[in-house]
């Protein structure tokens, strides 16, 4: 978040606290440093929830939590048969900046799948899915298996 971003983030919270606070006559012990309070709060939470810029097809920039990025990512990655998500990481990019992004995920592989097919089966799960929720082409889709696992299930069968 940019120091002028944070600034007007300030000044907006302090406008509305200070409505807030005009409506009624609070006791002056409670409302000690209250105003400060929330806004910590909100700092605190902005810092913790680090969000992704992206840009609309007609060039309107949005942000998003960059865990709802990864989400919608992950689930799209579980979806295909022998592969589960571990490491994701969405890099916007595209003309303008954040119009597409760069994924680089890592996954694990169930013993006997064939990378070549699965890695395309993710590939066109991903992009569907950041196309379908978010209206986002992926440009890149980078897929690297980190470990191999065996499925008890199809071992049972």
């Amino acid at each position: 978040m940019s120091d002028e971003s944070v600034d007007a983030t300030d000044a907006h919270l302090r406008g509305i606290i200070d409505e807030y606070m005009g409506a009624f006559e609070p006791d002056p012990e409670e409302t000690v440093g209250l105003r400060e309070r929330i806004l910590q709060i909100v700092r605190e939470d902005a810092a913790l929830a680090p969000a992704t810029q992206l840009t609309t097809e007609r060039g309107n920039p949005f942000r998003i939590a960059t865990a709802e990025v990864r989400g919608i990512i992950r689930e799209a990655v579980d979806t295909v048969p022998g592969i589960r998500a571990r490491s994701v990481t969405a890099t916007p990019t595209g003309e303008p900046e954040g119009s597409a992004v760069d994924i680089s995920l890592t996954v694990t592989m169930s013993a006997g799948t064939s990378f070549v097919s699965a890695a395309e089966d993710v590939r066109r799960s991903v992009a569907g899915a950041l196309t379908a929720q978010l209206g986002i082409p992926a440009m890149r889709i980078d897929v690297t298996v980190e470990d191999v696992f065996v499925d008890e299930e199809a071992a049972d069968d």
